[in-house]
């Protein structure tokens, strides 16, 4: 009894030895987006939006694809959105969302960006109709 017991406090008390207590937002590049939002997103396509920003200002096509659905050409794809909105996404943005019955539209403006990135969140779980989780559709890029 005593060794289960140790064994439990010992695995359940791992994350207290962690020494790392920066926030997520900041480890993630999210807390230093200059993102203004319209329209009414959802939690989970506002944090969907925020990830690809992020990748897209961190110039990190491997952490854009990740956030990505599946097509094929991803991981160029990714690399494509990255070379075109990796400037861009140094600057200030305003992310205007409208929802759909299941998908979501982002029209994002950079300051100073004449052409504007738009963004087709699609739900991650297709069968489930109330998950709230998404991933972007690259290949919708203009």
């Amino acid at each position: 009894m005593g060794l289960a017991g140790a064994l439990v406090l010992l695995l359940g008390g791992c994350d207290a030895l962690a020494t790392d207590k920066t926030p997520e937002r900041t480890k993630n590049g999210i807390n230093e987006l200059e993102l203004t939002v319209t329209g009414r997103p959802t939690p989970g396509s506002l944090a969907t939006t925020e990830h690809v920003l992020a990748r897209l200002k961190a110039r990190d096509a491997e952490g854009l694809a990740e956030f990505a659905r599946e097509d094929g050409e991803t991981k160029n794809d990714a690399k494509r959105w990255v070379a075109r909105w990796g400037d861009a996404a140094q600057r200030p943005a305003t992310a205007a969302f409208s929802l759909g019955e299941k998908d979501a539209s982002v029209d994002v403006r950079f300051t100073g960006e004449r052409a504007t990135l738009s963004l087709l969140l699609m739900p991650q779980d297709e069968s489930d109709a109330y998950a709230d989780e998404y991933v972007v559709v690259l290949r919708e890029d203009q």
